[in-house]
């Protein structure tokens, strides 16, 4: 009997035993969960966005300009209720990045008195930004739209006047080498564009002109000009020249040379195996080697494209100049074919008058001007080429430009990689593998899991 009730208490001791275990072990997953959650939650970012194209990734553009918000903003998604998610999916990008931006999904059908409050007569999806009583439509409802609305929104437009009358690049021009694109890339970044001539009016560029840009002129500019942009700078004016290869313009590389970046008369040829990959021929450079400036930092991991490019020789600074930087560099397979005209059918290197790379084909300054708090600022190019239709799009050329002019206009926080359009995705397929697909997809792949069905049902009944 003693036996017995020893082996009872035993097998009591060993559940309480076996409990106590289990409730242990049940607090210690427990804890382990709450930990990972925990840890999740506070240092890792728990959205990974694993689509080819990065649809719901925001660019270092839009990270910058919501990390620069100083008030609250709110969106305003207008659409249907089937809709919606779409909009979701953008918006919360914004406002996983920041609290200051809070997203409201609108139908305007359901509420249609907030829909006419904003100003939506449309039908069509629509995004509105507001900050205290002031709002702006965004021109189109993805990031580079809303972006821009609230770039417009907290920093206001500004004015960039493009000079005229001298052949420059025309601002309307849809062909491959008109400006019809990069004037639409400065109206979606809020800039109002301006067109002016010199000349013909006062001959003074106008104090509300953040940014004056010369724009591949085929004619040198006149004595009386020149000394308009030389007083413009020294008054803290903001100077973008993109010049080109084969035209003389001896004045106006004569102010640059004063500021101490002297446009060469050459055509930048560059050897680069790299070009290659792109298809494009020596005297179009690809650069991927890039100065310290604030303008081209952003853009180490890209390249860009400067089609029949001159070069600039970096002097000696003149007591009125701050800072010279180099930009873009090309090659050490490089050379600047000199005394390049249009008329010339064949390049080929000169020992005894070209110039051996590495090459400068962009350069920037910082002038000081009588007024120390007044600095005067300048870009040139080699190439006006850059900004138009046809090479706008290739790699970081939309960003240089852009940045440029942000730069000039003091708009430094704006400097970056801009968003890219979406690509849609295709599958292009031939008559052929259409049939392979449609036999083995279709047919082929039903049929196979009907004998497989029949052989199991057969051994088993056998």
């Amino acid at each position: 009997m003693a036996e017995e009730e020893k082996l009872a208490t035993s097998e009591r001791k060993r559940r309480v035993l076996e409990g106590v275990n289990l409730v242990v072990y049940t607090l210690v997953v427990a804890a382990i969960v709450i930990l990972v959650n925990v840890a999740v939650s506070r240092y890792v970012d728990r959205r990974w966005d694993l689509t080819s194209g990065k649809k719901f990734s925001l660019s270092p553009e839009t990270f910058k300009v919501l990390k620069g918000l100083s008030g609250n903003v709110d969106v305003y998604a207008f659409n249907d209720t089937r809709g919606m998610q779409a909009d979701r999916d953008l918006l919360e990008n914004y406002t996983n990045v920041t609290r200051r931006v809070t997203a409201h999904y609108v139908d305007p059908n359901r509420q249609p008195a907030m829909a006419r409050q904003f100003e939506v007569h449309t039908p069509e999806r629509t995004i509105v930004v507001a900050e205290g009583g002031r709002h702006y439509a965004a021109s189109s409802a993805d990031e580079q739209g809303v972006t821009n609305a609230l770039i417009r929104l907290t920093k206001g437009m500004k004015k960039v006047c493009f000079i005229g009358s001298h052949g420059e690049r025309d601002l309307e021009g849809a062909e491959r080498d008109g400006f019809q694109r990069f004037k639409k890339g400065l109206t979606d970044e809020n800039y109002t564009v301006e067109k002016l001539t010199l000349l013909a009016g006062k001959n003074e560029i106008p104090a509300d002109c953040a940014v004056t840009v010369i724009a591949g002129p085929q004619h040198d500019y006149e004595p009386p000009e020149i000394d308009t942009l030389r007083k413009y700078l020294m008054d803290g004016g903001r100077l973008f020249a993109m010049l080109d290869a084969g035209v003389e313009t001896p004045n106006l590389d004569k102010l640059f040379e004063g500021w101490g970046a002297a446009p060469e008369n050459d055509l930048v040829v560059d050897l680069n195996p790299m070009a290659q990959l792109f298809g494009t021929p020596p005297y179009m450079p690809v650069i991927i080697k890039y100065g310290t400036s604030p303008i081209v930092e952003p853009l180490k991991q890209v390249m860009t494209l400067f089609p029949l490019t001159r070069s600039f020789k970096l002097s000696k600074q003149p007591a009125s100049v701050i800072t010279d930087d180099s930009l873009c560099e090309t090659s050490g397979d490089s050379f600047g074919s000199m005394g390049f005209n249009p008329k010339i059918q064949k390049i080929a290197y000169d020992a005894s008058k070209d110039v051996k790379g590495p090459l400068t084909v962009a350069v920037s300054g910082t002038l000081a001007g009588a007024d120390p708090k007044k600095q005067g600022r300048f870009v040139a190019l080699g190439t006006s080429l850059i900004a138009a239709n046809a090479y706008l799009k290739f790699q970081g050329n939309s960003d240089l430009v852009m940045n440029a002019v942000n730069w000039l206009s003091a708009e430094e926080d704006l400097l970056s990689i801009r968003p890219k359009p979406r690509e849609s995705q295709h599958l292009d397929l031939t008559q052929a593998q259409m049939q392979k697909i449609l036999y083995l997809g279709v047919i082929g792949v039903p049929i196979l899991i009907i004998l497989a069905g029949v052989s199991v049902w057969w051994q088993r009944r056998r």
